[in-house]
């Protein structure tokens, strides 16, 4: 099958597990046989035209001041992105971040044409200009005030008109599923992500991983990984932070909230994927203390397959992929008092912290692995390509 990813950013223009789990189902779709190119956005020069087997087209980036208008009534874009199809030639196409470069106003054009698409959902971004919080209802007025002249308030409801009428769509979660059809859309579909246990896994020991970094071996690590604001959790980390804790922060602070912490705080920004797995490696706990609605964390998926015990959000769909007890913990990042208690109790407890990494390696091969994925997916895109 002849098979087009379309994604906004991929790894290593754009970081982010998002973009990492495109490029798994790529490599995985390939290794099945199957012909697989992707369409990202990029400047010319930063993607080979092949890589793993994988045909890598680019189109132009364009400036973020008019995105969310040009994401829908774009048709310059769309035109642009219609000859990449056209020259591909795709059985099926499955696309994933779109709102920001890639747009969606090709979808109604690539069907016409009689090509199947499928569109995941991985965040929110269809149905907001940004984070949301669980319980937001008013998300027009919170677009509003975060866009100002700017707003365009017909972009998510032509969006879901074109994902409704032209689209087979998934959600990364079921919180994800459920939020968005409180926003009017019907008949999704949950797919989990799944990550490649081969490559998600310890390829050297701990004490290794932290004398290549040059990290304490004798403390407790916890990790705190993506994108760190406020909305990611931050704050309550900070006030739940153990005394003698050290905390290993990979990717931009957007504050200054752990200066004080001194020599207990271990900075790395921007880390490519290899980059992570030594950093899941030489942690013993990873925190998902999101207050958003974080979708499906990558993090807990990476973080378990490299045997790592996860403390994750109860907002968002961390609680689909950690067990609690089993390999993790899920909890409200708010309350001060439980998330500090469970971060002391990895403390006291190495020997359990670290088999209940173990365990959640275990689950990760029962239920997330890339090889179920791409068999899900070979399943959808075989039934619409014989539907079209």
């Amino acid at each position: 099958m002849n098979i087009l990813q379309i994604t906004d950013g991929l790894p290593p223009a754009v970081l982010g597990g998002s973009g990492r789990i495109v490029w798994e189902i790529s490599r995985g779709l390939t290794h099945k046989g199957h012909t697989v190119s992707i369409l990202t956005c990029a400047k010319p020069g930063v993607f080979p035209a092949e890589k793993d087997g994988i045909s890598i087209r680019t189109f132009p980036p364009l400036p973020q001041r008019f995105a969310h208008y040009r994401s829908v009534f774009s048709g310059r874009r769309a035109r642009e992105i219609m000859r990449h199809i056209h020259a591909v030639k795709p059985d099926v196409i499955h696309a994933h971040l779109l709102a920001g470069q890639a747009g969606y106003a090709w979808i109604p054009l690539a069907r016409k044409a009689g090509i199947p698409v499928i569109v995941t959902c991985h965040d929110v971004m269809n149905i907001a200009c940004g984070r949301v919080m669980p319980d937001d209802t008013h998300i027009w007025l919170k677009d509003l005030k975060r866009l100002r002249w700017s707003w365009n308030p017909f972009r998510t409801m032509m969006i879901r008109n074109i994902l409704m009428t032209h689209c087979t769509v998934l959600t990364v979660s079921d919180a994800l599923r459920t939020w968005m059809e409180q926003f009017g859309y019907r008949n999704l579909r949950t797919v989990h992500n799944g990550v490649d246990l081969s490559f998600w896994e310890e390829k050297q020991t701990k004490e290794k991983a932290r004398a290549t970094l040059g990290l304490p071996q004798d403390k407790t690590l916890f990790l705190l990984a993506g994108r760190l604001g406020i909305d990611k959790g931050i704050v309550p980390v900070n006030a739940a932070l153990p005394e003698d804790a050290h905390l290993i922060a990979a990717g931009i602070l957007s504050e200054p909230i752990f200066d004080h912490l001194g020599d207990r705080l271990h900075r790395f920004n921007n880390q490519s994927a290899e980059e992570m797995r030594t950093l899941y490696t030489a942690c013993d706990v990873s925190l998902v203390p999101s207050l958003c609605l974080d979708c499906f964390p990558t993090i807990c998926l990476e973080s378990m397959a490299c045997e790592r015990p996860v403390i994750g959000t109860t907002m968002g769909g961390a609680r689909e992929s950690v067990v609690e007890g089993l390999s993790g913990w899920i909890l409200n990042p708010e309350n001060t008092d439980t998330f500090r208690a469970t971060m002391q109790w990895c403390m006291d407890h190495p020997d359990e912290t670290a088999a209940m990494g173990k365990a959640g390696r275990n689950h990760m091969k029962s239920h997330f692995s890339m090889e179920k994925m791409i068999e899900t997916l070979e399943g959808i895109y075989t039934k619409h390509q014989k539907d079209s």
